[in-house]
């Protein structure tokens, strides 16, 4: 497998400095060492390659010094944040707020901290970073002056399960306008499609956005598991009870033979 892996990096490295040398070409171009992960039962995380280069276009040359910022975000899902609070001597759960459509995987690399690449302007325009994520909610009333609060919980819960992931990666500069970064997807990664961006800086400057799709899915038993609970779920929650009552019994046989 490491063998594959060289092999591979290589011929990609070489592939891609062709389009490096090329006058004119596309400002990013991308590719994965693995466009599609497949969960199985003994699945306990993924790490694939990202590997870019940036070529010479109507936005600047290659010789000019950039930046690359890398963003993996996973597919969305509803998602609800509560505060809890205090009552006497226990704690129970206070206001909620409800994120319909929150990225189930969210990761932002780069070559150098964000805060050296460009402003705050520029990344809030790209919605780059969780802060300049634009999240719909739902709530009530009252809870926009709130909404703050909430997506910072919403991100540390997300952060403590691995799912959310700022900064924690980088991506490297091989040289020639060639860069890679090491995507890594735990154990718990939601099931769908994901996107991965790259965006071109130069100058603290928004130059250029390329994109390229990741597909995670469950295969075999647990694809055939996984249908059936969305598809028949009413059917599937009487199964599952059934299984329970089913093993309960005969461990009760077991425990009263033994």
């Amino acid at each position: 497998m490491g063998m594959f892996r060289k092999i591979f990096s290589a011929a990609l490295l070489l592939f891609m400095l062709s389009f490096t040398c090329a006058p004119g070409v596309h400002a990013l171009v991308l590719d994965l060492s693995n466009k599609r992960i497949e969960i199985r039962y003994s699945f306990d995380g993924a790490d694939i390659i990202l590997f870019g280069t940036v070529g010479s276009s109507a936005n600047g040359s290659i010789n000019d010094p950039f930046d690359v910022v890398v963003v993996v975000r996973g597919p969305e899902e509803a998602m609800v944040v509560r505060r809890k609070e205090k009552l006497g001597f226990i704690w129970v759960n206070g206001p909620s707020l409800e994120f319909p459509a929150a990225p189930g995987y969210y990761a932002v690399a780069a070559n150098r901290p964000l805060s050296e690449i460009a402003g705050q302007k520029e990344f809030l325009a790209t919605g780059i970073g969780f802060e300049n994520l634009h999240l719909a909610y739902e709530g009530g009333a009252g809870r926009a002056q709130a909404l703050p609060e909430f997506k910072q919980a919403l991100f540390d819960l997300r952060t403590s399960k691995g799912l959310y992931r700022q900064e924690e990666d980088s991506v490297t500069m091989i040289g020639e306008g060639l860069f890679r970064m090491d995507v890594h997807l735990p154990a718990n990664v939601p099931v769908g499609e994901f996107q991965i961006d790259a965006y071109l800086f130069q100058n603290g400057e928004f130059k250029a956005r390329e994109r390229i799709p990741l597909a995670v899915d469950k295969e075999g038993f647990e694809r055939a598991v996984f249908s059936f609970a969305h598809e028949s779920p009413f059917l599937y929650g009487l199964m599952a009870v059934a299984i329970a009552l089913v093993a309960g019994w005969i461990a009760g046989v077991v425990g009263k033979k033994s």
